[in-house]
């Protein structure tokens, strides 16, 4: 099966390191391919694991080093020679997804992809936003007292904790509760003793993977996304 081989210049390892995810050198027509398919569409969202509008949704599937969620994807409809299959990350998806299709800038780089809430793993379309290398530098030096920034894990290993928790509780039958609780504890073995007294950036008590202290939060609130009654279910 062939997959389509991403570039690896400086710029794209830049953005990894960064924490954003870039749009690469996928083709426009071939991302709205699989945006429009209902297979692929059904096998991002199944390993999502969804919470409450302004929580992070986090990825159940593989990881990238940099903990950003992976899948790959078959090609069915789209025109000229094509790959069997393609991996792609997720953020991206399901940024595309929910926002439309992304295209190149004038000056033919790509738009990045940044998580607002610091979770490289996290798909709450409200907490994803397209960003720059410098902008992204800037919030994670902003942020680096606490949360994921702060994770001695690194950024995969914290992404690997959280998604073993969470499976784990889904596995044991817990309740919402139950698995909000071992997200909680598993976000936090990561994080120092000293450094879980600290505030979240704004001065906002926050727990981890919530980014309602963002203004751009409030604004989503006046329409928020449609969440299941059963809080914390896989879709």
């Amino acid at each position: 099966m062939t997959v389509l081989a991403l570039p690896t210049e400086p710029e794209v390892a830049a953005g990894r390191a960064a924490g954003m995810c870039q749009l690469g050198r996928i083709p426009p027509d071939l991302w709205a391919a699989l945006l429009d398919d209902a297979k692929a569409r059904a096998r991002v969202h199944e390993k999502v694991y969804r919470r409450g509008p302004g929580q992070c949704h986090y990825w159940l599937g593989a990881l990238t080093s940099s903990g950003h969620g992976r899948v790959r994807l078959r090609v069915r409809a789209a025109s000229g020679p094509r790959p069997a299959s393609i991996v792609v990350t997720v953020d991206m998806y399901l940024y595309q997804e929910s926002r439309g299709l992304l295209r190149p800038l004038p000056d033919g780089s790509y738009p990045l992809i940044r998580h607002r809430c610091g979770e490289p793993s996290c798909l709450n379309p409200i907490h994803l936003a397209v960003g720059t290398t410098a902008g992204n530098r800037a919030a994670i030096a902003a942020r680096s007292g606490a949360g994921a920034a702060a994770d001695v894990r690194g950024a995969q290993g914290r992404a690997v904790a959280i998604r073993y928790a969470i499976m784990s509780a889904i596995a044991a039958e817990a309740t919402p509760s139950e698995v909000e609780a071992a997200i909680a504890a598993a976000a936090a073995d990561g994080i120092p003793a000293v450094q879980m007294g600290l505030p979240f950036p704004g001065g906002s008590e926050l727990p981890p993977g919530d980014c309602r202290g963002d203004a751009d939060m409030a604004a989503a609130a006046a329409s928020p996304p449609v969440i299941s009654v059963g809080q914390g279910e896989l879709f």
